[in-house]
């Protein structure tokens, strides 16, 4: 019985101290701000990035769509873009009613807005022709994400094609 207590007290490790040391906490904490003082601001332009392209291409596929809708002369009407700053409405007609039924409203991320809608002769709608979907008022907008210069620019051709720059 002797033997077996003996072993025992020889298998206990009693000079190796258990946990960490305050330096070591300390450098491992240094090296986690230090990663993600790198990784942040990557993530935070990689998503600014990805809002603006999807706006921008909802911008596009919204003017795009109020030019199929005149070519097919739907309802036997002409359709628009209204802009503003916070959105853009497709409307059904020749002129632009706030109220009206058929309007769809895109609002934009709050993260994007128009910084700038130039639209020749001037307004802040642009009208397609039914059939041809040509327009008369080629249009140049562009999306800024707030608070950077991050921004797209989107061209609408006599034609009434839209082009991302």
């Amino acid at each position: 019985m002797k033997k077996s207590i003996q072993k025992e007290k020889m298998s206990l490790p009693n000079s190796a101290p258990r946990g960490f040391s305050a330096l070591e906490l300390v450098i491992v904490t240094a090296i986690l701000a230090l990663l993600l003082a790198t990784i942040v601001p990557s993530f935070m332009n990689f998503r600014r990035n990805s809002i603006l392209n999807t706006e921008t291409q909802e911008l596009v596929t919204v003017i795009n769509r109020a030019r199929l809708l005149s070519v097919s002369a739907k309802n036997d009407e002409q359709f628009g873009v209204h802009f503003e700053a916070g959105k853009v409405v497709l409307f059904q007609g020749v002129t632009y009613s706030a109220g009206a039924v058929a309007n769809e409203i895109h609002s934009f991320s709050p993260l994007v807005t128009l910084s700038s809608i130039v639209i020749n002769g001037g307004g802040s709608e642009l009208l397609f022709e039914k059939v041809t979907g040509a327009t008369s008022q080629n249009a140049t907008t562009t999306l800024l994400v707030v608070g950077t210069t991050s921004s797209t620019t989107v061209v609408v051709r006599p034609t009434g094609v839209a082009t991302i720059f």
